[in-house]
């Protein structure tokens, strides 16, 4: 019987969702071994900009609290490696949304460094990677030009687009205008302060926020025909760069199989049945991609079950923070050789209140 922890499941669906689409769509990226970055540890999280006031004191404190113990990477980012800028070939920064992921990746930590280790942390690995470059400089620049959108940003009033996501979950109707406000104020924000650096950060995502601010508005007009919205939104579509239909597929495909998934895991039952279940809805190499990961996922976890109750021994030893802290690091890298295992191993540890 396979069955799946309750409180793990819809994280694990989405998980087994993403094999599948995979499977399902000739070409599309498995990002399973991904590092958790910030594709979306966005702009609304980041509260003050990067100051360099007194970068080497406020390291030496942050790496006593917040970092791993080789001074690397913060704890959190233990394990996985930052995202490679890219250059165009001659040198300089490529202008590409892969720039704005490295960045993104350290911003994850804004919360258990300070902001002078945060900029001091990324120039350092900037350097590390573009040392000697024209594209080092221009990267450091962008920095700036960032954390001057995400301050400018963050100083915004309450925006009327987190009224209307209060009020469309209380069930109230959204108020499309104030939607659309709040995105205009946005676009205008990112292209005054980011420039040229607008559209490879933000041009994909601000025009698909734009869509589906539409798609909403369509959806919602009573005085249209089911026919009639069916039109407007298909020529909403037809619209859209091929890249941006692609993705609308990919993501179409990835709700078929979190709906496929999701209800072979309400029903139970052996693997042969979930391979059924899913066959009838994705076809059988999705069906046997999403059974072979589930077998692979069920042996992680038995090694997790096993791993934790060793790691419970060391809690009960009652030792100095420090030292139960390299213990279980050594326990883990034991059981979790893989980086990624280890961090989400880490992952599960904080999310139950253990160490690390």
């Amino acid at each position: 019987m396979w069955r799946l922890d309750r409180q793990r499941g819809s994280a694990r669906s989405q998980w087994l969702a993403f094999v599948v689409v995979g499977a399902v769509s000739a070409g599309a990226a498995l990002w399973l071994n991904r590092s958790p970055s910030a594709h979306d540890a966005s702009a609304v999280h980041a509260e003050s900009a990067v100051s360099s006031a007194q970068p080497a004191l406020a390291l030496g404190k942050d790496m006593a609290a917040g970092t791993s113990m080789s001074g690397a990477l913060p704890a959190s980012l233990d394990g996985s490696s930052p995202p490679a800028l890219p250059t165009d070939g001659h040198g300089h920064l490529a202008r590409t949304r892969a720039v704005r992921d490295f960045f993104d990746y350290f911003l994850t930590t804004q919360n258990e460094i300070s902001t002078a280790t945060l900029d001091a942390l990324v120039r350092r690995q900037i350097a590390a990677q573009l040392d000697g470059t024209p594209a080092a400089d221009e990267a450091v620049t962008v920095w700036q030009r960032y954390n001057a959108y995400l301050t400018a940003l963050a100083q915004l009033p309450e925006n009327s687009a987190t009224q209307s996501q209060s009020q469309s979950q209380s069930g109230a109707k959204l108020d499309f205008d104030a939607l659309q406000l709040s995105l205009d104020q946005r676009d205008a924000l990112s292209v005054r302060l980011m420039g040229e650096w607008n559209e490879p950060f933000f041009g994909a995502e601000s025009l698909q926020q734009h869509t589906d601010v539409a798609r909403l508005r369509i959806a919602s007009d009573s005085s249209l025909s089911d026919a009639q919205k069916a039109a407007r939104l298909a020529a909403l579509d037809a619209a859209l760069p091929p890249e941006t239909r692609a993705a609308h597929e990919r993501a179409r495909q990835q709700q078929a199989a979190l709906d496929a998934i999701s209800q072979a895991q309400k029903q139970g039952g052996s693997l042969d049945t979930m391979r059924a279940q899913i066959t009838q809805t994705l076809g059988p190499e999705a069906a046997q991609r999403v059974v072979q990961m589930q077998q692979a996922d069920d042996a992680w976890q038995a090694r997790y079950a096993d791993y934790s109750s060793q790691r419970a021994q060391i809690d009960k030893q009652d030792l100095p923070p420090q030292q139960r802290e390299a213990q279980i690091a050594q326990l883990r890298q034991q059981f979790f050789s893989n980086p990624s295992d280890a961090m989400r191993a880490a992952s599960l540890d904080r999310g139950s209140g253990s160490a690390n």
